[in-house]
């Protein structure tokens, strides 16, 4: 039975009873059902779908895809548009099985994975990239769909490579579209890594569309997964139940940001942290990080670097965010806290005293000050100042 009639049946159920039976059966593999979930036995992985969006011609659907294999999950999110409900939600599922999850079949069965080579911190790491194929939206724009497959991994290998740490396993989303109006074009290119914007890659990614031939609209996306080779892979101290633990250090950090009140308070904060936290890289990360995540929260219309540096007295050492185990993952698990109330009335309030912490606060300060917009600026990638035996990590 084909998806969409399939879908059709169960037009009378609730929404996301008809997602999950159309997702059901559609798999590359076995899969169950299980508390509003879909449970693949064989790859042991689990996808919890959640619906964003949902009108008469339109539905968004998130999807949250985790396994124990991986260190966190992943995140798809699949727009749909059709003549009904129904339809759109259809189409939302059709783009998640076609793309994502063709993609994940392919790496669960190790099909044609490209050998890739990275360096991190002194350190080569060796992976397997594994390419979905290219699911298209509008006007065609080429026949040749081998050709298609493999434009976007050509263009950006050698730039994801320098983007990769010391992963178990991270994925790229690409989405490139072309729309001609009436008086004008509109191109996009993304390029997202564990669904990250580069805004360095996604103009290149535009650029490829930029040159179709399109009368109205058409639209590709890929995604490539990249599983590192066990070998290469380093320790990490959270590889078990990551997530968990580490939403306790960082509440447990917040809390102290939050009993910040006096001078002799934050100049003692390191300390106090290293004490609760037990770990130095990890007290010097939330000490440096946080305050500066929120920042970049607050001021999107600022452009801020992909890369930033680590100052020692022995030199300093530049990477990209992505490479770090726990530069994002600090920085969700935050605003997952944040958005849990756990804080309180004195959310808003915490939030504002760790910007007012941040080298780029003020950097911002100085901005308003000198009278400028903050629209269209670049600030320059940060410098954390960190003690000799900090672990790039």
């Amino acid at each position: 039975m084909g998806l969409f009639s399939k879908f059709e049946q169960h037009h009378k159920k609730d929404p996301m009873q008809r997602v999950l039976e159309s997702l059901h059966g559609c798999l590359e593999t076995k899969d169950e059902i299980r508390d509003g979930k879909i449970f693949c036995p064989e790859w042991d992985i689990t996808i919890t779908p959640e619906i964003d969006q949902l009108e008469q011609q339109m539905a968004v659907l998130n999807f949250y895809i985790s396994s124990p294999d991986w260190e966190e999950p992943l995140f798809e999110c699949c727009a749909g548009v059709g003549k009904d409900t129904d339809t759109a939600v259809g189409m939302a599922v059709g783009s998640f099985l076609f793309a994502f999850m063709q993609g994940i079949a392919v790496m669960q069965r190790e099909e044609d994975g490209i050998p890739l080579e990275s360096e991190f911190n002194g350190n080569i790491h060796r992976w397997s990239v594994y390419k979905s194929n290219v699911v298209g939206n509008g006007e065609s724009t080429d026949d040749d769909a081998k050709a298609i497959t493999n434009v976007y991994w050509d263009l950006l290998k050698e730039h994801i490579a320098k983007r990769l740490g010391n992963q178990k396993m991270c994925y790229v989303k690409i989405y490139a579209a072309k729309a001609i109006g009436t008086d004008d074009e509109q191109i996009t290119g993304e390029c997202r890594i564990n669904d990250v914007p580069s805004a360095e890659l996604g103009a290149l990614v535009g650029k490829i569309a930029a040159k179709w031939e399109v009368r109205q609209f058409s639209s590709q996306k890929q995604f490539f997964f990249i599983k590192q080779d066990p070998a290469t892979h380093l320790p990490y101290p959270y590889s078990v139940n990551k997530i968990n633990v580490l939403r306790e250090k960082v509440k447990t950090a917040l809390d102290l940001f939050g009993g910040i009140q006096t001078q002799d308070n934050y100049d003692n904060l390191p300390d106090k942290m290293l004490a609760a936290l037990g770990d130095k890289t990890l007290t010097e990360e939330c000490f440096s990080f946080l305050p500066e995540i929120c920042a970049e929260h607050a001021f999107g219309q600022i452009a801020f670097s992909e890369e930033l540096q680590f100052s020692t007295k022995s030199g300093t050492i530049s990477v990209y965010k992505n490479q770090l185990a726990d530069f994002y993952p600090l920085g969700n698990l935050m605003f997952g806290l944040f958005d849990s109330g756990v804080f309180g009335e004195h959310t808003n309030d915490l939030y504002k005293l760790l910007i007012s912490l941040s080298s780029i606060g003020s950097g911002v300060q100085q901005l308003r000050e000198q009278g400028k917009e903050l629209e269209g600026c670049r600030m320059a990638a940060l410098i954390f100042n960190v003690s000799e035996d900090f672990e790039i990590r």
